[in-house]
């Protein structure tokens, strides 16, 4: 039987985990979006192709070339 403290920490190191694959994850979207700019030509080429809105696809990249300046 586990406490109650091993269970927490448990869970934490689950979450903290857990936030690193969503960071990788995003960074791996980003990455993907901007190689589909290089193929396609825009960002609105992306997106069409996708079939979402543009300005998700300019957030996500923005954001990525923020983190890696």
């Amino acid at each position: 039987m586990t406490t109650w403290r091993e269970r927490h920490d448990e869970a934490v190191r689950k979450q903290e985990a857990a936030q690193q694959a969503y960071r990788e994850a995003t960074d791996e979207r980003a990455q993907a979006l901007l190689d589909g700019v290089a193929e396609l030509g825009t960002q609105t080429a992306v997106a069409q192709a996708l079939g979402v809105k543009t300005p998700s696809v300019n957030q996500a990249i923005r954001a990525y070339q923020k983190k890696t300046e």
